[in-house]
């Protein structure tokens, strides 16, 4: 790799043995994240995006797969608590399953990237994830979701009458729920994105 390509997000140098890793801009700037709040800490911050990552996907994953289970005849619970719990089961595992991969890297000492699991390693990741257009909209999705429900259910009076389960189980379906719509909408968002810019690339290619 030539020396003027060993260059990091923001301009930082890389070590001389990594390769460029793919947390540069892919796509329209996102001007603010939620893991902004984290930037403090670099440490603090890859733990954040590693477990919330883990939740993003595999939430909606969770309560379409509970929603099959009672179209199918599997109805221990109403529609919606099932697909609550069942999306946080998922998002837990998501959450757990991205720590460990997290700790497996700082043990091993680098990524398969080669980057070393250092602090100038993990800040220049870091500094990747916080330009990355997919990385910003899945976690302000997530969030945006969450409030949403939270919103919801503070003016129906209750996740019960949603169709939730009462009492603090109830309120973590429903706000399991909509980080699953948040998700959604954010993957969706950059499905768009990303075919949007394909498409005008076909096109200056035609032109």
């Amino acid at each position: 790799m030539n020396e003027e390509n060993k260059q990091g997000v923001d301009g930082k140098e890389l070590p001389l043995d990594a390769e460029p890793i793919a947390m540069s801009m892919d796509g329209p700037t996102v001007k603010w994240a939620v893991n902004d709040l984290l930037a403090f800490n670099s440490r603090l911050f890859m733990a954040y995006h590693v477990a919330l990552s883990g939740w993003d996907y595999m939430v909606p994953f969770g309560t379409i797969i509970g929603g099959m289970l009672y179209g199918v005849g599997y109805r221990p619970l109403p529609a919606l608590q099932l697909m609550g719990n069942t999306g946080l089961g998922f998002g837990v595992f998501g959450m757990c399953a991205g720590l460990g991969l997290m700790t497996k890297t700082a043990m091993a000492g680098k990524g398969h990237s080669g980057l070393a699991w250092d602090d100038d390693g993990i800040q220049t990741r870091v500094d990747g994830l916080r330009h990355n257009f997919m990385v910003r909209v899945m976690d302000n999705g997530a969030w945006n979701g969450i409030i949403l429900a939270a919103g919801a259910m503070a003016v129906a009076g209750g996740p019960k009458a949603m169709g939730l389960g009462a009492g603090k189980m109830g309120v973590l379906q429903g706000l399991v729920l909509g980080s699953a719509i948040g998700s959604l909408g954010g993957i969706g968002c950059v499905s768009y994105t990303k075919r949007s810019e394909s498409n005008d690339f076909d096109d200056d290619k035609e032109d």
